[in-house]
C-alpha cells in the first residue's frame, strides 16, 4: 500500500467526480454483504495467482518472465505498465501500477483479444500462459456474453451498444497496523476516522457480441 499523501488526495478527487456524489460516511461498508454488490471481490480481481493489491509488477515478472516496464502516458504521475502476448492466439495480458500502488503494486490489469488491437503489443513479452481462456477466479474471461456477465457480476452501471460498466465505491476500515502506517508516513493521526476510500470497476467491451476487453481495477486511499 503506498501512502503518498498529496498525490494520492489529488488523484482520489479526480477520481471520484466520477462516480455519483455522495458524503464520505454514506459510502456503504466494503464489507458489506447483501445482494447488492459494493466493490470489486477478490475473485474478480485475481487472475493467474496475481491479486490486484497484493501482488507487485515483479511478482507478475517472476512467473511470467521479465518484460519492458513502461509509463501509459508522458505524465509523470503516469500508470507503468508491462504486457504479454499469447504467440497462439494473439490474446493480450496488460498488468498496470499507478501512484496508489506506488507504481509497483498492481493496480489495475486488461486482457484484450487479437481483434481488439492492443496499442502496445510490440513492447509485450510473449507468453504461453496467456490465451483468451485466461481468467479471474470469478470466471471474468475474453469471450463471455452479456448475459455471461451479468450472471457473474450483475447489473451494471452503464451499458451502451459496446460496453458495460461496473463502478464502485466503498469504506474499507484501516487496521491497526494501516493506521501506524498512515501517521508515519504523513504526520496525520486518522483514527478518528480509519477508513480508506475504496474505488473499484470493471468495463468490458464487445465485439459481435462477446468480451473482446476486459479492464479490472481496485485502488485505495484517504
Amino acid at each position: 500500500m503506498c501512502f503518498k499523501r498529496a498525490t494520492v488526495l489529488f488523484l482520489m478527487l479526480a477520481i471520484v467526480t466520477g462516480f455519483a456524489q455522495t458524503r464520505r460516511e454514506e459510502e456503504p461498508i466494503c464489507d458489506l454483504h447483501g445482494l447488492k454488490r459494493v466493490e470489486v471481490a477478490d475473485e474478480d480481481a485475481t487472475i493467474l495467482g496475481f491479486t490486484i493489491g497484493r501482488a507487485s509488477l515483479e511478482d507478475v515478472q517472476a512467473k511470467l518472465g521479465k518484460t519492458e516496464t513502461y509509463r501509459v502516458s508522458r505524465d509523470e504521475e503516469s500508470d507503468v505498465a508491462i504486457c504479454y502476448v499469447s504467440p497462439a492466439d494473439g490474446t493480450v495480458f496488460a498488468i498496470y501500477s499507478g501512484a496508489m500502488g506506488g507504481w509497483k503494486d498492481i493496480t489495475w490489469f486488461a486482457l484484450w483479444s487479437r481483434e481488439a488491437a492492443f496499442p502496445n503489443v510490440s513492447r509485450c513479452a510473449k507468453s504461453t500462459e496467456i490465451s483468451r481462456h485466461v481468467g479471474t477466479l470469478s470466471g471474468l474471461r475474453l469471450g463471455l456474453t452479456t448475459s455471461e456477465l451479468k450472471g457473474i457480476v450483475g447489473t451494471p452501471n452503464k451499458v451502451t451498444d459496446a460496453s458495460m460498466e461496473y463502478d464502485y465505491i466503498c469504506r474499507q476500515k484501516m487496521t491497526d497496523n494501516d493506521i501506524k502506517r498512515f501517521k508515519t508516513a504523513n504526520d496525520w493521526d486518522v483514527t478518528s476516522d480509519p477508513y480508506f476510500d475504496r474505488i473499484s470497476w470493471i468495463n468490458v467491451h464487445f465485439n459481435k457480441g462477446i468480451a473482446s476487453r476486459i479492464e479490472i481495477g481496485r485502488i485505495e486511499s484517504y
